[in-house]
């Protein structure tokens, strides 16, 4: 049983690191650079979590809700916060065409949402998460 917890916890963990490391990536790429995030994003969850991004894009709140409801909390934290970046990178007619900015923001709004409903914890930055999250989806 410990061998399993232990397997559980390091892949969280390796996860966790490969999340960092995609919204680092993101944060400082151009907007002419953004569909290579996008689609390491991609590649990501669809591999981790059997997710596309243009599923991500596409299901309803409750379909959505469901697919990631059995992730540990900081992966929806960090998935959020990577949807959050690819999101504030959208900033052309093309981009937006390609990729819906505002369903984007919503679904990383609804992350926010279960994560804040979930933890006990107060915490700046996920305020400040579903603050930029929301000026996208209102002023865009």
């Amino acid at each position: 049983m410990e061998r399993e917890t232990d397997y559980i916890l390091k892949e969280v963990k390796r996860i966790t690191a490969f999340i960092r490391g995609l919204i680092d990536t993101i944060s400082s790429l151009n907007c002419s650079e953004i569909e290579i995030g996008i689609k390491e994003t991609d590649d990501f969850i669809r591999k981790e979590w059997n997710l596309s991004f243009k599923e991500v894009i596409s299901l309803n709140k409750i379909e959505f809700i469901n697919r990631l409801n059995e992730l540990p909390e900081v992966h929806l934290e960090n998935l959020a916060e990577l949807l959050s970046e690819i999101a504030k990178k959208i900033n052309t007619t093309d981009l937006e065409n390609l990729y819906n900015k505002k369903e984007i923001s919503n679904k990383g709004l609804i992350l926010m949402e279960i994560i804040l409903e979930k933890t006990k914890t107060y915490s700046l930055k996920r305020l400040e998460i579903k603050k930029i999250l929301k000026q996208q989806i209102y002023f865009f």
